[in-house]
């Protein structure tokens, strides 16, 4: 991907030119592709040598360090252990690296023993913090960090939802959905891209129902980034219809026909567009959902 061939080209650079950070928070939307970039870097950072590529392969580099766990959360115990280890000076390279994967798992406390350790970190020492869902990471720990957006590639983004239809998993590469989200969900992402498809076909064809086709859709979510989600689903419903009407097919994230009245103009699907923005800032600013979903429509019928 383009995108991501220029990141990998402003890390070199970074540490070509001496402009290392001591704190990055690689975000996106696959954890698989973060974690190669972080390889990628770390590798880069050390020297990218047979030696060293031999030490990172086997996980025997004794100036680098993994934090990763396939349980719910990282615990501070396990954060204590890293800060101990990486205390010490490097020894086969001239930085030490660490790298927490899925951030976002760390508790309270995990993250407040890592906020000073962060703030005055050891001479040399880089930390790597790759999530999928900063919204509920310290404001004071992303402060600290340089952050980079790194897409997901779209097999790391699909490979672990192949319970998911062939229409589903379309929707979620067209969109770059967050693949931890969307496996979360389980079998509700497809019932929840199916209420926002019917939703959106209503919205934008102005039924005169479709005020009553927010309060069973919304039933689908449990948590705010859900919310968020489904604002993704329905942005994507109506760019695609957008799309159709400049006779452009390049962007088709829904295989459904949406089956959009004529009459309805470029402008009319702009304007929606504008006013799915303006619902995404009243949910991020805890306003009830009910209420940004009702404007949407209101709004539009105004």
């Amino acid at each position: 991907m383009e995108i991501n061939h220029t990141i990998e080209k402003n890390l070199l650079n970074a540490i070509q030119n001496n402009r290392l950070s001591h704190t990055y928070m690689f975000e996106g939307d696959a954890l698989e592709t973060l974690r190669r970039y972080s390889t990628f870097f770390t590798l880069n950072i050390f020297g990218d040598t047979p030696r060293n590529r031999a030490l990172m392969k086997e996980g025997n580099h004794p100036d680098f360090y993994y934090l990763g766990t396939e349980e719910t959360t990282i615990k501070k115990e396990e954060v204590a252990r890293l800060m101990h280890v990486m205390n010490n000076k490097p020894t086969e390279t001239e930085y030490k690296v660490y790298v927490i994967e899925a951030f976002d798992k760390l508790t309270p406390q995990a993250e407040n023993s890592l906020l000073k350790f962060l703030e005055e970190p050891p001479e040399k020492t880089i930390a790597l913090l790759l999530t999928v869902d900063k919204s509920n990471i310290l404001p004071t720990i992303h402060s600290r960090a340089q952050h980079i957006f790194i897409r997901g590639d779209s097999s790391d983004r699909l490979k672990e939802l192949e319970y998911l239809s062939e229409d589903d998993l379309q929707t979620i590469d067209a969109l770059s959905l967050n693949a931890g989200h969307v496996k979360d969900m389980g079998e509700d992402f497809s019932k929840l891209r199916q209420a926002a498809l019917e939703f959106s076909v209503k919205w934008m064809n102005r039924h005169s129902l479709v005020l009553l086709e927010i309060k069973p859709m919304l039933e689908w979510c449990d948590e705010r980034r859900d919310y968020l989600l489904l604002l993704q689903l329905i942005d994507g419903c109506v760019r695609q219809a957008m799309h159709s009407k400049l006779k452009l097919d390049i962007f088709k994230p829904y295989n459904e026909d949406l089956k959009v009245d004529r009459m309805i103009s470029v402008n009319q699907l702009t304007k929606m567009l504008d006013e799915i923005e303006q619902a995404n800032k009243m949910i991020q600013f805890n306003v009830h959902p009910m209420l940004a979903f009702e404007g949407l429509v209101i709004i539009s019928k105004g």
